[in-house]
């Protein structure tokens, strides 16, 4: 009994000092993976401060060149902004110089139609027959109207072609054209101006396609082409007479086309 007892008491004293050594042993490995948590921490902790000031300095450069460009901007406004007032300015100054010009250029217009129509009731129109001598023409259309229809009752053909074509140019839009185109066609054609004569010709089927003169209208421009030459516009005129029985287009179409010389 008094062995064991001795024995238990051995085994305790052999015990203790044993546990303190492995307690010694944890408590300076915990300490040093402290030691080394530490250095890494202070690592990072270094590396954060570093990009913090790195991050501070772009701020700084970033805010200097915002105000650097504010204050490029507010000097561009200045400037587009006086360039615009100046340009202002000068446009003002072109419009008021356009508008006193279109005000004289005006006046003048006005004077000058003044003018001529003064001359005109004075002296009338002054044209030029085929023989070289002057004709003078009234200035009102009425007047004029009475001139031409004057003049043909009269056989005075020279003047009543001058009369029509003065009619023509002054008033493009009155109804009595027709006749009058047809009229100065039939001149030009007796007159042995075939070219004249195809031109009106034109004139009068472009106005008047299917006015009362067409027929003799179109076989004029056949003969007048078969004058000059001209043996398609001769046979196309001819044959669309023919279609219509005109006259003695047949005959002509086929003279036209046995000597018509191209």
């Amino acid at each position: 009994m008094k062995f064991r007892i001795v024995c238990l008491i051995a085994s305790i004293l052999m015990i203790v000092p044993l546990s303190g050594f492995v307690c010694a042993t944890r408590v300076e490995k915990m300490e040093a993976d402290i030691e080394a948590l530490q250095l890494q921490f202070n690592e990072i902790q270094k590396r954060v401060n570093n990009d913090q000031t790195q991050l501070t300095e772009m701020i700084l450069r970033a805010d200097q060149k915002l105000e650097e460009l504010g204050a490029t901007q507010d000097q561009t406004h200045d400037r587009v902004s006086q360039q615009n007032v100046q340009l202002s300015l000068e446009l003002e100054q072109e419009r008021a110089a356009m508008a006193e010009m279109r005000g004289r250029l005006d006046v003048q217009q006005k004077t000058i139609t003044e003018l001529q129509t003064s001359l005109q009731t004075v002296m009338g129109s002054v044209a030029t027959t085929g023989g070289g001598s002057g004709v003078i023409l009234p200035s009102d259309q009425e007047a004029l109207y009475q001139f031409i229809e004057e003049k043909k009752a009269a056989k005075d053909i020279a003047s009543q072609r001058v009369g029509i074509l003065e009619f023509i140019k002054r008033y493009p839009s009155d109804a009595r054209i027709e006749p009058m185109l047809a009229d100065v066609t039939a001149i030009y054609s007796a007159e042995g101006s075939d070219r004249d004569a195809i031109t009106y010709a034109t004139k009068y089927l472009q106005m008047f396609p299917k006015g009362n003169a067409r027929n003799q209208i179109i076989y004029i421009m056949g003969d007048s082409g078969f004058k000059i030459g001209n043996c398609d516009l001769a046979q196309k005129s001819f044959q669309t007479l023919e279609a219509l029985n005109y006259k003695d287009a047949s005959a002509r179409l086929k003279d036209t086309k046995a000597n018509c010389k191209k």
